[in-house]
């Protein structure tokens, strides 16, 4: 609930950073021939930012992937290596006969 509320606490200072900062107008050329005219300047930091966060998001998922995998193999190798362990102390003489 609190990461909610933290959520919609951000997106309202977002909302208000671009509402009230809508001077100056920039022209933003996206590709040769193709312009964007008259977009708050506000408006075009918080794009450029959330696409920053898009790309990197993009270039970390493929190793969070790895990982994770990773982590699910060691698990398994580790219970199996206990059930080992336990079959062993279980099947081993309780002390030694003097």
């Amino acid at each position: 609930m609190f990461r909610l509320i933290l959520w919609v606490i951000i997106l309202l200072l977002v909302t208000f950073f671009v509402v009230f900062n809508v001077e100056p107008k920039v022209s933003v050329h996206l590709l040769p021939g193709f312009t964007l005219e008259g977009i708050p300047l506000s408006l075009v930091i918080i794009v450029s930012f959330l696409l920053g966060l898009l790309f990197g998001a993009i270039i970390f998922f493929p190793q969070l992937i790895k990982a994770k995998m990773r982590i699910n193999h060691l698990e398994k190798e580790l219970k199996k290596i206990q059930s080992q362990a336990k079959e062993v102390t279980e099947s081993a003489p309780d002390s030694p006969s003097s």
